[in-house]
């Protein structure tokens, strides 16, 4: 029967562990002589599995640190460093205090980049004894966060491997969505919310669809955080995401468990903001709208017709139907100034369009009365517009004055 190398591996680093431990008593921390190990990340999420780039500065006496032809071995311990690589330990903690654990990066996941530096993974499981740490780099206890020592070596030998670097990495609990109040905003942004939850650090970073968010501002307890919405095109089912060194959570699976089934979407309406939102009976008023994804937008040049394919602006009593709520007047002359922001002329002196066809009622001005200024993607009669939807920041008072 053939022993694997495996086999072999793990009973030699146990009996050269016990000949250490039966010869100097105690490991010999080290690390104060060792080349300092800069990491691309200084902390990361409980549980491992991300891969980190560790780098060593070279000297005129030792340019290459990790020589060509032989692969680190890269473990974490929880102390100093010992003069030689360990054997695997159980993470054993009390409280807030570690007392034990080294674990072993699988050699698979470690990969000589250059004689300056590696890539590693942080690890996610045992090795190479998978019931030891079987959960990888973990927080055991109490613990809201541990600091551990990255050990490199040029071998797995516990007798004669060498401490080639070290440095330092700590492991912080991944963050978790609770609530999201509202779970909605307009598309032109601008609206506050809350999100509460866990894991929530300082330098967190907050996104929605993609789309950072402003003014973000997080509770020192970690646990919640304010922010307020850029502008984006409107859409439902979006991902709130929040970053933080343990690791990032979507709004779709706010407790980080892969389910799903209690996520908490987002969404932004189709909305605009108008300004001025008053014009006199019979004056002519250029509008200054803002809204979101107006650059995606086809309008039609000068006067327009409002029938066309194109987009438009209309000034609509109520709710826009394409069939038979088209609007009274065309806000037209339309320039695009950015993605966000668009101005159009609305004629108020004559001209009045249909509700029902958008013909024209010459001479005739537009009545008194409170109107929705509405952007549509397609001005055909009984097409599928996508108008923007009534607010508030949307209205347009015809008055007397």
């Amino acid at each position: 029967m053939t022993i694997s190398q495996h086999t072999i591996r793990r009973a030699g680093l146990a009996s050269a562990a016990a000949t250490v431990l039966a010869l100097a008593g105690t490991a010999v921390p080290v690390s104060a002589a060792a080349p300092a190990l800069s990491l691309s990340a200084a902390a990361g999420p409980t549980g491992g599995g991300n891969t980190i780039i560790g780098t060593v500065a070279g000297t005129t006496a030792n340019p290459s640190p990790f020589p060509a032809g032989a692969l680190p071995t890269v473990q974490f311990q929880y102390a100093a460093c010992t003069a030689h690589a360990s054997s695997p330990t159980q993470l054993d903690v009390t409280g807030t205090t570690m007392n034990a654990g080294v674990l072993t990066v699988d050699p698979f996941d470690v990969n000589r980049i250059s004689g300056t530096r590696i890539a590693f993974k942080v690890p996610s499981a045992g090795y190479p004894d998978l019931a030891v740490n079987s959960t990888g780099l973990v927080l055991g206890g109490d613990q809201t966060s541990a600091t551990w020592t990255v050990c490199v070596y040029d071998s797995d030998s516990a007798v004669s491997s060498t401490l080639l670097a070290t440095g330092s990495y700590t492991i912080l609990p991944r963050p978790a969505i609770t609530s999201i109040t509202p779970a909605s905003s307009p598309a032109v942004g601008g609206q506050a919310i809350t999100v509460v939850g866990t894991g929530f650090t300082q330098d967190a970073t907050v996104a929605i669809g993609g789309v950072a968010v402003t003014n973000l501002k997080i509770a020192s307890t970690g646990t919640s955080l304010t922010a307020t919405t850029a502008p984006k095109t409107a859409g439902a089912g979006l991902a709130l995401t929040v970053t933080t060194p343990g690791g990032s959570v979507s709004s779709l699976d706010p407790d980080n468990n892969g389910n799903g089934s209690d996520a908490i979407p987002f969404s932004y309406s189709n909305g605009i903001t108008v300004s001025p939102d008053t014009g006199p009976v019979g004056a002519a008023v250029t509008v200054d709208v803002t809204g979101a994804g107006f650059s995606q937008l086809q309008f039609d040049a000068g006067s327009g017709t409002p029938t066309s394919t194109n987009a438009h602006v209309f000034l609509v009593g109520g709710a826009y139907n394409s069939s038979n709520n088209r609007g009274v007047a065309e806000c037209v002359r339309v320039a695009v100034i950015s993605d966000t922001e668009l101005i159009c002329t609305l004629n108020l002196a004559g001209n009045k369009l249909s509700p029902a066809d958008s013909s024209v009622v010459l001479s005739t001005p537009i009545d008194q009365g409170a109107y929705i200024l509405t952007v549509v993607t397609n001005g055909a009669i009984g097409a599928s517009a996508n108008p923007t939807i009534i607010s508030s920041g949307a209205a347009f008072v015809v008055a007397p004055y």
